[in-house]
């Protein structure tokens, strides 16, 4: 196995240029192989695929003495654009990020701008598709960004934004050029009543918080679409998907209003008491979502086309009863015939 070594120090050392992963190579006989073996934990549990690694074994073991927290162990932690970021140890100072087809990794070492303390450091991945480049954002009290470009850790200019900010015990996540976070509204209820969402635009550099135009504890993402101005937000209400929008003077517009209710959803929601949506990704013109069951091990993948208004829906019939959120990962596929280029290939639990 290949791997681009980091360096003991705050930084890694500069990775080559990676070229993209020779996924449509594979065949579809192979890739279907290979999505049948995606992993369902947080942690590795099952053997590898002969032809990826979804399930990380490749990368090396860390010997641990402490067996309550696994610490030897790594934590799948966010993934985009066909790379998967991880950590491993109490305060997950130690990183990865690691490619499953090529099975190469960049590993990183944030002990000078992140040193260990009681707080956990909330991390996420952005990856540039055209070139394979990536940044990978942490936030604790202040927040730092690493470059596979360069190489290096860098300090960003963060504390005034994130010193009035609570953010949730979850990663951040990415949306285009954007990364954000979401706000710790239970923590804080008696005195922050509204959703804000931390964002950082990783063509400016600049962060900013935002208020969320629904109540808390509605599910939402941010979505990159320039055909409506940048950054918008996606959230549920009663089985409908709400586009947001800017307006002229800053503030938010409902832009339109899907509805989910087809016979299928009635039917579900009525004889396995489904809970409400919880929004995944917007991409490419698609929203992905996933809805469980209360009575039965049962959990659906949902992915709305949003100019055909159309949902397909995939079943995962699980005996295990561990759960956790998904979300989709993504990698870069030769276009099929009548469909888009971008396809998502893969569900990955955090």
């Amino acid at each position: 196995m290949e791997h681009s070594g980091g360096t003991v120090g705050g930084g890694a050392k500069k990775p080559k240029p990676s070229s993209a992963p020779p996924v449509a190579a594979l065949g579809h006989d192979l890739l279907g192989e290979i999505l049948c073996r995606l992993a369902d934990m947080a942690h590795s549990s099952a053997p590898p695929s002969p032809a990826s690694d979804f399930f990380f074994e490749d990368l090396p073991a860390v010997d641990s003495d402490d067996e309550e927290y696994d610490w030897g162990e790594w934590r799948l932690r966010s993934c985009d654009g066909g790379r998967q970021l991880l950590s491993r140890g109490r305060y997950g100072l130690d990183l990865a990020v690691y490619d499953p087809i090529a099975r190469t990794a960049v590993f990183l070492h944030p002990h000078d701008v992140f040193p260990a303390s009681t707080h956990m450091v909330n991390y996420a991945i952005l990856v540039d598709e055209a070139d394979g480049s990536f940044l990978v954002i942490g936030i604790d009290y202040d927040a730092a960004v690493f470059s596979s470009r360069t190489g290096k850790w860098t300090k960003s200019e963060s504390r005034n934004v994130l010193g009035s900010f609570y953010p949730h015990p979850s990663d951040g996540m990415p949306a285009g050029r954007f990364a954000y976070w979401r706000s710790n509204t239970k923590k804080r209820r008696y005195s922050n009543l509204v959703e804000r969402i931390l964002v950082l635009d990783t063509t400016t550099m600049e962060w900013s918080i935002i208020n969320a135009p629904f109540p808390t504890g509605e599910s939402y993402c941010v979505a990159d679409m320039p055909e409506h101005g940048g950054l918008c937000l996606f959230c549920s209400k009663e089985q409908c998907l709400q586009l947001w929008v800017r307006n002229s003077v800053g503030g938010w517009e409902l832009k339109k209003e899907f509805s989910l209710l087809n016979e299928w959803m009635k039917k579900i929601r009525r004889d396995e008491w489904m809970k409400r949506l919880r929004i995944l990704a917007v991409r490419a013109g698609y929203v992905y979502m996933e809805f469980w069951s209360i009575r039965k091990p049962n959990s659906y993948f949902l992915v709305f086309n949003l100019r055909t208004m159309k949902m397909a829906v995939l079943c995962n019939n699980s005996d295990d009863p561990y759960r956790g959120p998904a979300f989709p990962f993504f990698m870069r596929l030769e276009p099929l015939r009548g469909t888009d280029d971008d396809l998502n290939v893969g569900l990955n639990s955090v």
